[in-house]
């Protein structure tokens, strides 16, 4: 019972967890460890030699209630994000440009629907694998749901082939400037030195988790999974496949579709080389949003309408992210973060030498529970991790890639990290995508320390 309850919802798994980190305040003790500019990156170091413990300020009944409203402060930028993309694609769908180029890509590829699965993939995992794309993904996150009922799957292949591949490609990345590329400049190293490693890492990932998705695929296809999986969808694959066969694919929608491509293509460019984040990216959303509409025919009034309709759409999405950012924001008032930091990586003299960076590996994805952002965790962690890594012999290029798994990949478990935002938009309780990837991510953990371990034989470096 207690089990059903905590995984009902995304937004009451996150409320749990808020209420386990108010719970932790009390326990852990307060501290904090010295921090510097670093002039060179401009980026704020931790002084790992010591940590100063400072009298608790436990928070009260008002001050926790606080923080939640803080966090929806903090997440403002992904939350607007969020509210105005799904009013552009409110705008793709109810228009029907969105079915229409289902629709035409289904009639492409014929009886091979199975060909969609590692098409999308690819694509979107390597937005993240390129240029360190996640969140703004979120967004388009109900459309690739929709092309999946269509094609006869459900929700959790949906998810899979979007927010699941981004994070994959984000998590393996070889250019990641948020992950690999903070990390790197942390540890002196040349920018994205080591590339050809991850590319490896990312290929070898990427294929058996097309192999995990097209192997869960078939079994939905075959309607032998669905009632285990406690899918209530009644969609019907067969006349899903008449209805997009039927479909026509207008003039008109093409440019819309086309458009979106447009809005993408600029989403990139800007991102990677005019120094665009969510507010430029955002608007770009808004603008494409209204333009589709016009082109599609709307009236003012409707406009109105799909704007309301496209915000109600996204709302329990929106919900989670302002929660799991008032974790951070609790545990922060607290100061208790630099406790359970400076703890855990002082357990890591008790590891031999050769399974440091396993050990490493290990520790990060637990701290990714507390510090979901990865640009964040490269601040906190390395400049910890790098004196780690130097007195026990091991390669600084090994630390920032253990640094660089374990935070990226445990996004798609921990119910603080992007999975929860990604089945909140998609509307899916986390315990349906627990029972289909949990058993993936014990082989992709078993992959990634045999990947730490193989650099230290091959002695990655640069240094």
């Amino acid at each position: 019972m207690i089990k059903k309850t905590l995984f009902a919802s995304p937004v009451i798994t996150i409320f749990f967890i808020l209420l386990a980190a108010v719970a932790l305040t009390y326990v852990v003790p307060s501290g904090v460890m010295e921090r510097e500019i670093n002039p060179i990156t401009g980026l704020e170091m931790v002084d790992s030699s010591t940590i100063s413990i400072v009298e608790k300020d436990y928070l009260g009944f008002m001050e926790v209630f606080g923080a939640i409203y803080q966090g929806f402060i903090n997440a403002s930028d992904i939350i607007f994000l969020c509210f105005f993309s799904s009013f552009y694609i409110r705008v793709l769908t109810d228009s029907g440009s969105f079915n229409g180029a289902i629709g035409a890509l289904i009639r492409r590829v014929g009886n091979n629907k199975k060909l969609i699965i590692p098409i999308f993939i690819i694509l979107i995992s390597l937005t993240g694998f390129s240029y360190g794309e996640t969140e703004d993904l979120y967004p388009l996150i109900p459309m690739f749901i929709s092309t999946s009922i269509l094609v006869g799957y459900d929700e959790i292949v949906g998810i899979a082939i979007s927010g699941g591949a981004v994070v994959i490609g984000f998590a393996a990345s070889a250019f990641n400037p948020y992950t690999v590329g903070v990390a790197q400049g942390i540890a002196e190293l040349p920018l994205f030195s080591g590339a050809l490693y991850r590319t490896i890492i990312y290929f070898v990932l990427i294929t058996l988790y097309i192999w995990w998705v097209m192997r869960y695929a078939k079994k939905i296809s075959n309607n032998t999974v669905r009632l285990k999986m406690g899918n209530d969808s009644e969609t019907d694959s067969d006349d899903s496949h008449i209805i997009v066969q039927s479909n026509q694919f207008t003039t008109r929608q093409k440019i819309i579709v086309w458009g979106l491509f447009t809005i993408v293509l600029l989403m990139i460019y800007g991102a990677m080389n005019l120094g665009w984040y969510f507010k430029e990216i955002a608007s770009l959303f808004l603008a494409g949003g209204l333009i589709s509409a016009v082109i599609a025919g709307y009236g003012s009034l409707e406009i109105v309408e799909k704007v309301t309709e496209g915000f109600k759409d996204i709302m329990l999405g929106v919900v989670v992210i302002g929660l799991a950012r008032s974790i951070m924001v609790v545990l922060d008032e607290a100061l208790i973060i630099d406790t359970i930091i400076f703890a855990l990586y002082n357990a890591l003299s008790v590891i031999p030498n050769i399974l440091q960076p396993v050990g490493m590996l290990i520790i990060q994805m637990f701290i990714n529970l507390f510090i979901p952002s990865g640009s964040g965790q490269a601040a906190a962690i390395m400049p910890i991790m790098i004196p780690l890594a130097d007195l026990s012999n091991v390669n600084r290029q090994i630390a920032v890639l253990a640094f660089q798994m374990g935070d990226g990949f445990s996004n798609l478990i921990w119910p603080t990290g992007a999975i929860a935002v990604i089945c909140g938009i998609g509307k899916v309780p986390l315990d349906r995508w627990y029972k289909f990837f949990l058993p993936f991510f014990a082989i992709m953990v078993l992959l990634q320390m045999f990947f730490l371990i193989m650099a230290s034989i091959i002695d990655y470096g640069p240094f």
